[in-house]
C-alpha cells in the first residue's frame, strides 16, 4: 500500500522505550478477508518490541467461518487471541471485555476492517509517552469498499466536530487551531471530538476516567461523551497527522439494533447529554422534542464520576475547547421548533436532505423534531442545525451557513409571510402535498400558502 504520510514524518525519531500497546478489535459476523487483513498489516507494521498482543473480541457473531476456524487461524499467529462474548453485548461493553484482558501499557482501540499503515503505532505512542492524559488519533485514510484499493484521505489536518443533534462530524481546523498546534505537516493538533473507531489512550488514564459508559447500548454516541468526558475531566484529545489507519466506509451499516436504531441511538445520546451538556441539553431537545418522554436508564453513576474527576463544565468545553461552534440559544434566535403553514397540517422539511444543495419541502407535521426543526436567528438566516435554507431558482436549498446577503429572510411573527431580503420573493408551499418540494413566488400575504408560524417565538428578539 502507498505510504500516505508526508515525507518528514519518516525523519521523526522516537523513543526507544516507547510504552506497548494492546490493540482490541471488535468484531460481530465480519468478512473473513477484512478481519485478518486488519489483523497481518498489524502484524507487520507494528514493531514487535511495542506490540504486546491483538485481542479480538468477538460480539456473540453467528457466522461459521468466525468460529473454529478463525480459532485454527488464529493459533498459528504470534500474540493474537480471540475473546468470546457469550451473548450480544455491543461495541461498548465488548470493548470494556477487551481492555479487562490487556495487559499492555497502552490501548489501541480499531475497527475491523481497517489496515495499518507504516510507522502508525509510534506516533500515538509518543504522545502518551509525553503525558498520559493525551488520547490520540491517527488520520484515517479510506480504503475503496469495491476494490479495496488503500488511498490517502488527502487533507490530514481536519479535526472532529458535532452538531447539536449529537452527531460527529469533521470539519477542517480553524484558523486558531492552526496557529496553536501546527508547525509542520507532522505536527499532532487538539481536535474537539473523534470519530471512536481508531484511537489510542493510556490504559490507566482509561480506567482513571472511567473506561465507557456501560449502560450505552450497542452503538452510538459514544465517541462524543468519551470525547467530552476527555476534555472535561482534564485530558486532551489528539489526531497526529504522522499515524495514518486505512478504514472501510460502507453505504450502509452493517451493525444490527435488537431494540431498533431510533430507541437504542436515542436512549445513548440522553445519557450523553443528561450527564455532559449541562443546560446546553436543551438545544437537543428543542431539535428532538420527542427525546424528552423517552428512557435513558439510571445514570447516577456517570454523574457521580464527574463530581469525582472535578470536570469542567460544557460552557469552558464551548468557550475554550471548541469556541467556533454556533451555539443556537435563545439570545440568537427569533423564533424555533416546526415551521406549520397554518392552513395546512404540513411542516417545513428537509425531506432527508442536509446541505448537499437538494430542495426542500414540506411534509406532514409530526412534532418530533428532526427533519422539521428549524430556527429563525437574529442574524435572519433560517438555519436547519449547521445549514442554511436559500432560493436555487424558484426551488429552496440547504446549504453551509455564512454571513452573505443571500441568506438573509424576514419574517415578521406568527401567521405571517417568509420573504427573502435578497430576491424580495416570499417562501410558498404552492400545491405541494406531504414530500412535496418548496417553492419563491411573488409575495401575497393574503395567499394561504405563503403563511408560515414557528412552534416558539422569542418575545425579546
Amino acid at each position: 500500500i502507498p505510504d500516505t504520510r508526508n515525507y518528514k514524518c519518516g525523519l521523526r525519531p522516537y523513543s526507544q522505550t516507547l510504552p506497548r500497546c494492546s490493540v482490541i478489535v471488535i468484531f460481530r459476523n465480519e468478512a473473513w478477508s477484512a478481519l485478518l487483513r486488519s489483523v497481518i498489516s498489524l502484524l507487520r507494521r507494528t514493531p514487535k518490541h511495542l506490540l504486546e498482543e491483538i485481542l479480538l473480541v468477538d460480539d456473540h457473531s453467528d457466522k461459521k467461518h468466525l468460529g473454529k476456524p478463525l480459532d485454527d487461524y488464529v493459533a498459528k499467529l504470534p500474540n493474537v487471541r480471540v475473546i468470546r462474548q457469550a451473548s450480544r453485548m455491543g461495541l461498548t461493553r465488548s470493548r470494556m471485555a477487551g481492555a479487562r484482558e490487556a495487559k499492555g501499557d497502552v490501548l489501541v482501540f480499531l475497527d475491523c476492517h481497517i489496515e495499518a499503515n507504516v510507522g502508525w503505532y509510534e506516533p500515538l505512542a509518543a504522545r502518551i509517552q509525553a503525558d498520559r492524559s493525551n488520547v490520540v488519533c491517527p488520520v484515517i485514510d479510506i480504503i475503496n469498499q469495491d476494490s479495496f484499493q488503500y488511498q490517502s484521505v488527502g487533507n490530514a489536518f481536519v479535526m472532529g466536530s458535532f452538531n447539536w443533534n449529537l452527531i460527529f462530524r469533521w470539519q477542517p481546523i480553524p484558523e486558531r487551531i492552526r496557529k496553536m498546534d501546527v508547525k509542520d505537516e507532522t505536527s499532532e493538533f487538539r481536535s474537539p471530538t473523534m470519530a471512536g473507531g481508531l484511537f489510542a489512550i493510556s490504559r490507566e488514564y482509561f480506567e482513571h476516567l472511567g473506561k465507557y459508559d456501560y449502560e450505552m447500548d450497542i452503538w452510538g454516541s459514544e465517541n462524543l461523551e468519551l470525547s467530552f468526558r476527555i476534555w472535561q475531566c482534564g485530558g486532551r484529545l489528539e489526531i497526529a497527522p504522522c499515524s495514518r489507519v486505512g478504514h472501510v466506509y460502507r453505504r450502509q451499516s452493517p451493525i444490527s439494533f435488537p431494540s431498533g436504531v431510533d430507541q437504542t441511538t436515542t436512549k445513548n445520546a440522553l445519557r450523553l447529554a443528561e450527564v455532559w451538556l449541562d443546560e446546553y441539553k436543551d438545544i437537543y431537545y428543542r431539535l428532538r422534542p420527542d427525546a424528552r418522554k423517552r428512557e435513558y436508564g439510571d445514570i447516577t453513576e456517570r454523574v457521580a464520576l464527574r463530581k469525582r474527576l472535578q470536570c469542567k463544565s460544557m460552557k469552558w468545553y464551548l468557550d475554550t475547547v471548541y469556541p467556533e461552534l454556533y451555539v443556537p440559544d435563545k439570545q440568537r434566535m427569533r423564533a424555533w421548533g416546526e415551521m406549520r403553514n397554518p392552513s395546512t397540517v404540513l411542516c417545513v422539511d428537509t425531506l432527508g436532505k442536509n446541505d448537499g444543495g437538494e430542495p426542500i419541502g414540506v411534509y406532514q407535521c409530526h412534532g418530533m423534531g428532526s427533519n422539521q426543526a428549524f430556527w429563525y436567528t437574529k442574524s435572519r438566516t433560517l438555519r436547519r442545525v449547521d445549514s442554511c435554507a436559500v432560493p436555487r431558482g424558484t426551488q429552496v436549498v440547504l446549504t453551509s451557513c455564512g454571513d452573505d446577503a443571500s441568506q438573509k429572510w424576514e419574517h415578521f411573527g406568527k401567521a405571517s409571510v417568509f420573504k427573502h431580503v435578497a430576491t424580495g420573493k416570499c417562501l410558498d408551499r404552492g400545491t405541494a402535498s406531504s414530500g412535496g418540494f418548496l417553492s419563491m413566488s411573488e409575495c401575497n400575504p393574503s395567499l394561504p400558502a405563503q403563511v408560515w408560524e414557528f412552534g416558539e417565538y422569542n418575545n425579546d428578539a
